[in-house]
């Protein structure tokens, strides 16, 4: 008897302890793959509020927004935090999660978490994995990821960023290094916007 209370207090502790950073790492790794293909929803499933449709599985492949918005909408689903929401409403959350609206074009993810209070900005020395981030490179071209770790060099400066999504070079969803720096295809260090979900 004793036992199973002990075994119960421990199981109780640790779950106590997984953060939404956490549960996102988990969602972020059960896709893999699958093809990139930039047209479409770029979600790997169907996403469902209250038995309506929000958006559509693609019919082939997954794009980086389609997938960082899966699992962040996995998330708040999985801890009720959708439980308010209507779908008019989700529906502006994933077109600013997009980059389909003026405001919300530049941070993306960062500006969806904060207007609807589901999240909060993070500074960059903060990050944790499990963290959104829509970065943009040099050459004007930006992604949206699932942070990971940062890289850093033998002096601990930040060199590089650690993501999970779904890109080309990893031929839908997997795991990458870009360079952070001032070559062209690098990732301008001025435009790194980290979101975390936060009740």
């Amino acid at each position: 008897m004793r036992l199973l209370f002990l075994v119960l207090i421990n199981s109780f502790i640790f779950n106590a302890q997984v953060t939404f950073n956490d549960f996102v790492v988990k969602e972020a790794n059960k896709f893999q793959g699958g093809t990139y293909v930039w047209k479409g929803s770029g979600c790997p499933i169907d996403l469902v509020h209250k038995d309506q449709v929000l958006l559509t599985k693609s019919a082939v492949g997954t794009h980086c927004s389609g997938f960082t918005f899966t699992i962040v909408f996995n998330t708040l689903k999985e801890h009720q935090l959708l439980d308010a929401f209507e779908l008019n409403q989700l529906k502006e959350f994933q077109s600013h999660w997009y980059g389909n609206t003026e405001i919300g074009a530049e941070t993306q993810c960062v500006y969806a978490l904060t207007k609807f209070q589901l999240g909060k900005s993070v500074p960059l020395e903060n990050a944790q994995a499990g963290d959104f981030v829509q970065f943009w490179r040099n050459n004007k071209t930006g992604h949206s990821v699932v942070f990971l770790a940062w890289e850093k060099d033998s002096k601990g400066k930040i060199i590089g960023l650690k993501y999970r999504s779904s890109q080309k070079l990893t031929n839908g969803v997997g795991d990458r290094v870009e360079t952070i720096g001032l070559g062209e295809k690098d990732i301008n260090p001025k435009r790194i916007y980290i979101g975390r979900i936060e009740k």
